[in-house]
């Protein structure tokens, strides 16, 4: 009797993936682009319609607009990466693209933080340069602090962020951090008209 063919057996995912950190380079703009376009999806599922998104996405989240973004000289971004150098989340840290109202000279804006919610798990761990788990450091904290390093490498005396205005979870998590309320602005996803507080983090 000849072998019967076996049944596949997915393999089971690893309860705990580690995340490390590195800066990104022009050859990582496609990853960032593709990152980019599924964390903001992913954070925006509860507000905006699929349309708006995938309109903004093929906008602004494309390999084109990264390679412009890492070409300038205040320009820093920092990957977090997981398994065989998967990218699952991104600060980056550019030259002020707000009001100038809110503007000093001196600031520095993190645009962009994004991470992948299955990686901001407190049993998530975080790996130094070592390989080693840093204890107590959580994947979201990891990245605001590079993002903050990043911005004092850039001799910056503020950073500015924005966030969403009915994001709670994001703002308590920027107050914990010592930033504070600066303004607000409104930008536009499609045809939906968004609203975000800008808060400040003297460095």
């Amino acid at each position: 009797m000849p072998n019967q063919p076996q049944p596949y057996i997915v393999p089971e995912p690893p309860a705990v993936e580690p995340l490390t950190l590195r800066a990104a380079t022009p050859a990582d703009a496609p990853a960032l682009a593709l990152v980019g376009a599924a964390t903001f999806l992913e954070a925006y599922t509860w507000m905006l319609p699929g349309p708006d998104i995938l309109a903004f996405c093929a906008e602004h989240q494309t390999a084109a607009a990264y390679a412009k973004y890492l070409a300038q000289t205040t320009t820093r971004i920092t990957l977090a990466l997981t398994g065989q150098d998967v990218p699952v989340g991104f600060t980056m840290v550019v030259a002020p693209e707000l009001s100038p109202d809110v503007v000093l000279p001196g600031d520095i804006e993190l645009k962009r933080i994004y991470l992948f919610s299955r990686f901001r798990s407190s049993t998530t761990p975080v790996l130094d340069s070592h390989g080693q788990p840093i204890p107590g450091l959580r994947g979201g904290q990891a990245l605001l602090n590079a993002a903050i390093a990043d911005a004092r490498s850039l001799d910056a005396h503020r950073l500015l962020l924005g966030t969403n205005a009915g994001n709670q979870r994001a703002i308590a998590f920027y107050r914990r951090n010592g930033f504070v309320e600066i303004g607000t602005r409104t930008f536009v996803v499609g045809d939906q008209c968004c609203c975000d507080l800008l808060f400040a983090l003297t460095l």
